[in-house]
């Protein structure tokens, strides 16, 4: 009877000694060479670089045994970086490949900065080069369309005076409210499902959403004041729709018609199912990121540092890719637009 097929990752317990304490010096930030850089990646971060170096160790496991008794270092080399490529390409597109080829370059420099591993980020990068690509071709949705789904989900659901908020209205004010408040403050999906006291923080009669450092991408304290325009809209959540939807004592700003937090799922199916409806196209929360830079862009193309900033970017081409589509679909209305006749 066949045996079970070897894993194509190697589990952490099962990596070679050598591999096990660079990776937990680097995380800890002990190596005299290093810079702790891996002690202040986010939690994800981390669990992308250790995903693909025990996907590496996975793949030598099935392809090359014996090279997990080779030293890290030298176990890295060309000849075995293209055939791994090769592997990973037989499941993944190209673009696939290339991103696991870049985790895999940043966890070597993690693990080994003192090693020169410039060429593996040249291999990395003609990989990125050599993938198709394909830029979005949907319609350009701006941050003041989602605002005014939101206002136009919460109008109308407002309740009357003395009349008790019906469940059905009380979901859509909050699915309003959360639309709304995500086109001000565009939040990765990480940090959409915020907690009253911790993120969401009142300051006299403002408030707050600050997501500390250690729950950030970039490691960047992200501090946004929640608009003017959405406080009356927030204090009629507060006083109205969430005990309405609160079954339990929960900390969470958005409540399910469970009674508790609305998980990370569920609002991206909340937020999707509104834009589909409203737009003809399906907006996940990330995409409400990219309607900020777009506003920006279209707006005040000038000031592409401001977008950087709201939006967190530890690299402006990152805020940039967003603009050059935004400015691109701009021209071709103008450019398609009928002109009007000489009178």
């Amino acid at each position: 009877m066949p045996g079970r097929p070897p894993r194509l990752h190697l589990l952490y317990a099962r990596w070679p000694a050598a591999d096990q304490n660079l990776w937990q010096r680097a995380m800890s930030g002990d190596d005299p060479f290093g810079d702790a850089a891996g002690a202040r990646l986010a939690k994800t971060t981390n669990r992308q670089y250790q995903t693909a170096w025990r996907r590496f160790l996975g793949f030598l496991t099935i392809e090359e045994p014996t090279a997990l008794e080779i030293a890290p270092a030298q176990r890295l080399t060309i000849d075995r970086i293209r055939a791994f490529a090769s592997h990973l390409g037989a499941t993944n597109t190209p673009r696939s490949v290339a991103i696991q080829i870049d985790a895999l370059y940043k966890a070597a420099r993690a693990m080994m900065p003192q090693h020169d591993w410039t060429w593996l980020k040249s291999v990395k990068t003609r990989l990125y080069a050599a993938a198709p690509s394909h830029p979005p071709t949907g319609p350009v949705i701006t941050s003041v369309q989602l605002l005014d789904l939101g206002q136009e989900l919460m109008d109308e659901s407002q309740p009357g005076p003395n009349i008790p908020i019906r469940m059905a209205d009380a979901v859509r004010y909050r699915d309003g409210l959360m639309i709304a408040l995500l086109a001000f403050i565009p939040l990765r999906r990480k940090n959409v499902a915020i907690e009253i006291g911790r993120h969401l923080i009142q300051d006299g009669d403002g408030w707050f959403i600050v997501i500390p450092t250690t729950e950030t991408k970039t490691s960047t304290p992200i501090e946004f004041a929640v608009p003017e325009l959405l406080r009356p809209y927030l204090v009629t959540y507060f006083n109205v729709v969430r005990p309405r939807l609160l079954r339990r004592a929960c900390n969470a700003l958005w409540i399910s018609q469970k009674g508790g937090a609305l998980s990370y799922s569920a609002i991206w199916g909340i937020i999707t199912r509104h834009t589909e409806r409203r737009f003809g196209v399906r907006i996940a929360p990330h995409d409400v990121r990219d309607a900020a830079a777009t506003t920006w862009a279209i707006a005040a193309p000038e000031h592409i540092g401001i977008a950087r900033d709201l939006l967190t970017h530890a690299d402006q081409r990152t805020t940039t890719r967003h603009y050059n589509r935004a400015r691109g679909v701009e021209a071709k209305k103008r450019r398609n637009k009928p002109r009007r006749p000489d009178s």
